[in-house]
């Protein structure tokens, strides 16, 4: 089946172009209620009828003009468009007069358009109505309203879509004033082009330019045209005397957009009263939003103990029948320790910690769909503002919470190069869920569950306390790096605040989904390899049988080369309270931090037998044979835990930084920041805690 033609989906960020793009193709891109989900180029298909249609999700924009790399990257996309591309046009209907800009710039373009609206449901709920009839004739184009949400009006856009004749290309709806219209029209006679509507943009976009106005590169303006069309251009202006202004443009598109809302929305258009706008009051209230926030976070790492306990319990139960299963089922030996301690043991207890990362996904998912997370970065704006950044950096940083890769590629939305640098430079030290696996293993096994308040548990606010040691920890680097490396001029900070919606149950889950086959696909691969590698490496060298009636040998594990190499390092943790084995457990942590849970599972599951307890019971009884002392006392999990709260161990965190930044140096230097922040944190951690006696 062979494909016609593309169809380009454009609009405002947090329009709901994300939505009809899984409506339309099936596939399962991300959605979110924020601005900047979208931040790269999504392809799909809709089959229909006997034609083959590409679909492209491009990054959602409030203009053409706009100076991130994403919105760069659709102005690119656009201006250089095949000359068979469509464009789907979708719409917010609530928010008609922005969005109808951004359309008008588009159909400058001359590019042959169909209109989608969207968030009918909201629409209704507010009692409003458009009139679409009016509105086509108004605009003339087609014009379809939809709810991408549950697909109603779907089937109807396919129909439409399948038709190239349902494209059309409108005439330019706006005009200068009329001193300027009568300049720029008779100048437009002058130049001969077969495309009129790339010549009035093109032509537009030179007087701003020639009038002194900075716009973005990717626009084309004068360079488009010949020399002696050059010159005849700039004289006619320089003769004229006249200014050509971008805001002068927005001004008279906005008179002609006011026109066309008076005739087409009705119903209540004011509706201060409505419980979005007595949430926003206290949401968006200094004081009461953050104190919110705070709770709101409070509640989610509460919710990651208490909710996950059972289903981690059965995980748990499961792998321990699948281990014993093939314990007994296989003959005893190196295979069998490889199976049941190796491979069952190793990937199984990371993966135990998967019902704790899907409900932090949840929890994160919840917040973008409802619109909440737009309004944490509004109300952090000023608070950000005292360490160099705006509020924008904010939601990478948030989303880091889940993990720093898309966080870190997020930043291409971030306009000011020094507050996306120093964003960037950040993320990592945010809490991400490959670390929760070794924070709540290590929390679970030497801390106890105390209720603090007869609310929150000890090992939830620990946790918590981890996100928001992560997150200080973050913002006092950014202020170092924008007073150093990044000196710039600050950055101001605008943001569309999106209506509250009802999250979709559907695109929750699909988004947890996505997150942890991710994780499990991504994790999972490194963790088999790395246990395999382990085992061998904590089963090895194999001793010779004690006696002759021993019937298989046995393993020191301290003559093992796991040992050798924790012993190698030894010397160089010892002062921040570790030994040998969890020194293994840090090494083989760099490629991925929650192999840090593989590793002591390992190492503990093959210095024991087949009666071993579980992980949690092995370290607490776990004796340092040089000191007589247990190995993992309270101050020795605070130290390992504020190592893994700065160290970066992610390969794929590095190798992101590596191409957002097209460069070698900032991954290194992230490296090598992260690392010593680590071990001289910890150091002075566990030494002063051993200063004042605290060495329990």
């Amino acid at each position: 089946m062979e494909t016609n033609y593309r169809c380009l989906l454009v609009g405002n960020a947090n329009a709901g172009k994300t939505s009809l793009f899984n409506q339309l193709t099936g596939l399962s891109q991300k959605t979110g209620n924020f601005p900047g989900v979208t931040v790269g180029i999504a392809t799909g298909e809709v089959k229909l009828e006997d034609k083959t249609l590409e679909v492209i999700d491009l990054p959602g924009s409030f203009s053409l003009n706009a100076n991130s790399e994403d919105k760069k990257t659709l102005t690119r996309f656009l201006i250089n468009r095949k000359e068979s591309d469509k464009i789907i046009f979708v719409l917010d209907a609530i928010l008609l007069e922005r969005s109808l800009q951004f359309l008008f710039q588009i159909m400058d373009l001359g590019a042959p358009i169909l209109l989608v609206i969207t968030m009918k449901d909201i629409l209704q709920k507010k009692n409003l109505f458009i009139q679409v009839e009016t509105l086509k004739k108004e605009l003339g184009i087609e014009v379809i309203l939809v709810n991408a949400k549950n697909g109603e009006g779907i089937p109807k856009l396919k129909e439409l879509i399948v038709n190239p004749y349902n494209f059309k290309t409108p005439k330019r709806l706006w005009a200068w004033d009329e001193k300027r219209e009568n300049f720029f029209q008779n100048l437009l006679a002058k130049l001969e082009a077969d495309n009129i509507h790339y010549l009035q943009f093109v032509l537009s976009n030179t007087l701003k330019k020639l009038s002194g106005e900075k716009l973005q590169k990717e626009l084309p303006g004068i360079e488009e045209f010949k020399p002696e069309i050059q010159n005849l251009i700039s004289s006619e202006l320089k003769n004229s005397g006249l200014v050509y202004k971008y805001q002068e443009e927005v001004i008279q598109k906005s008179f002609k957009i006011k026109s066309i809302i008076s005739k087409v929305l009705t119903g209540n258009t004011e509706d201060k009263s409505s419980l979005s706008s007595k949430l926003d009051r206290f949401i968006l209230h200094p004081v009461f939003g953050m104190f919110t926030f705070f709770l709101v976070m409070g509640f989610v790492f509460q919710s990651l103990f208490s909710w996950s306990e059972y289903p981690m319990e059965f995980i748990e139960k499961s792998f321990e029948s699948l281990g014993i299963y093939f314990q007994t089922t296989l003959p005893e030996g190196p295979f069998n320790g490889l199976i049941t301690k190796g491979i069952i043991g190793g990937v199984g207890s990371v993966l135990v910690f998967i019902p704790q990362i899907a409900l932090l996904f949840l929890f994160i998912g919840i917040m973008e769909e409802s619109g909440y997370l737009s309004r944490v970065s509004f109300i952090m704006d000023k608070f950000m503002g005292r360490f160099g950044l705006s509020g924008k950096s904010f939601i990478p940083l948030l989303s880091s919470a889940a993990c720093a890769v898309p966080a870190i590629m997020s930043t291409r939305t971030i306009e000011n190069r020094s507050d996306k640098m120093a964003t960037i430079l950040i993320s990592p030290l945010i809490t991400c869920s490959a670390r929760y696996p070794v924070y709540i293993l290590v929390i679970g096994a030497i801390f106890p569950k105390t209720e603090i308040l007869g609310i929150f548990s000890l090992q939830a606010l620990m946790l918590f306390g981890l996100f928001i040691l992560g997150m200080i920890t973050a913002l006092l680097f950014a202020l170092l790096f924008k007073k150093t490396f990044f000196r710039h001029e600050s950055s101001y900070f605008l943001i569309e605040l999106p209506s509250y919606k009802i999250p979709s149950i559907k695109n929750l889950f699909l988004n947890v989904y996505q997150n942890v086959k991710a994780f499990i696909e991504n994790s999972g691969t490194i963790i088999l390899y790395v246990s395999i590698l382990l085992w061998f490496l904590a089963y090895y060298p194999v001793t010779a049988p004690v006696d002759s009636t021993a019937t298989k040998p046995e393993t020191e594990i301290s003559q093992s080369y796991a040992a050798k190499i924790g012993k190698f390092i030894e010397p160089a943790i010892e002062p921040l309270g570790f030994d040998w084995k969890i020194g293994v457990g840090i090494i083989s942590s760099f490629a991925a931090r929650e192999v840090m849970v593989s590793t002591l599972a390992i190492i503990y599951g093959v210095e024991g037998d087949e009666t071993s307890d579980d992980l949690k019971s092995s370290i607490q009884k776990d004796i340092n044979p040089k000191t007589g002392k247990k190995t993992w006392s309270v101050l020795t999990a605070i130290s390992l835990l504020i190592f893994f709260a700065y160290a970066s161990q992610c390969m794929s965190t590095l190798a992101v930084v590596r191409q957002e930044t097209k460069s070698y140096f900032w991954p290194s230097f992230l490296f090598v920041y992260m690392s010593i922040l680590a071990y001289l944190s910890s150091l002075l951690v566990y030494q002063v805690g051993i200063a004042l006696g605290l060495g329990i």
